[in-house]
């Protein structure tokens, strides 16, 4: 019978799954685990989400170092990471949203209401023709849209990711953890090309960082002195 201690963390298999990445190189303690997954966020996932978003780097910056503590061994509370998430995921979410295909939709969608007979004089008493009009439904109804999609996104996972990083909570970073990595690779890149890259470089940091660690020294001294 493997010892609990031994047994993969509920979250990463769905990390793995979502990075496409071998089983890790060699195995970890459940406290392992945790300083592993916060050290890939810090020195791995948040860099490039930074690139990304250089306006929003302080934001990125306080994120970062509660994620280079807690790998160190030093969890942080609630109200912290909630704190850091939301200014950091909020405009990660806003990002990641399909502005394009949805501004597409809602202006094909505009642009048949426009142009059916029954609508032509209204459109053009208001908006000169029906594709002015598509233009700006579909730029109001698209921003509104994204806007919403990344609150409530960003609100929820803030909450979770919180609660799971403050108190180990595996189920709870199992419920959240490879969807925002989904949403980073979402959020840093703009084609598929892009973001199957950038989950390879993501998978390839972990696995980097895993056989870097030294089982057999105290978790604070393999984060220190990696290689």
């Amino acid at each position: 019978m493997v010892p609990e201690h031994a047994t993969p963390p509920a979250w990463l298999s769905p990390l793995l799954r979502v990075l496409g990445a071998e089983p890790l190189p060699q195995p970890l303690d459940r406290e392992a685990h945790w300083r592993l997954l916060h050290l890939w966020q810090a020195e791995v996932v948040l860099p490039r989400l930074a690139q990304a978003l250089p306006e929003h780097a302080p934001a990125v910056v306080t994120l970062q170092r509660l994620h280079q503590r807690a790998s160190l061994g030093l969890r942080g509370r609630t109200g912290e990471w909630r704190a850091a998430f939301g200014p950091v995921l909020l405009p990660t979410f806003r990002r990641a949203y399909d502005f394009e295909g949805a501004y597409a939709q809602a202006y094909d969608s505009a642009l048949a209401y426009g142009r059916a007979p029954s609508n032509q004089a209204m459109i053009a008493g208001q908006f000169g023709d029906a594709e002015a009009f598509a233009r700006h439904y579909a730029q109001l109804s698209t921003e509104a849209n994204a806007q919403a999609f990344a609150t409530a996104n960003a609100a929820a996972s803030s909450e979770v990711a919180a609660r799971a990083y403050a108190h180990a909570d595996e189920q709870a970073c199992a419920s959240v953890v490879g969807a925002l990595a989904r949403v980073c690779s979402w959020a840093c890149a703009t084609s598929t090309d892009q973001r199957m890259a950038l989950v390879t470089q993501l998978a390839a940091g972990l696995q980097r960082l895993a056989s870097q660690f030294n089982q057999h020294t105290s978790g604070r001294e393999a984060w220190i002195n990696r290689d």
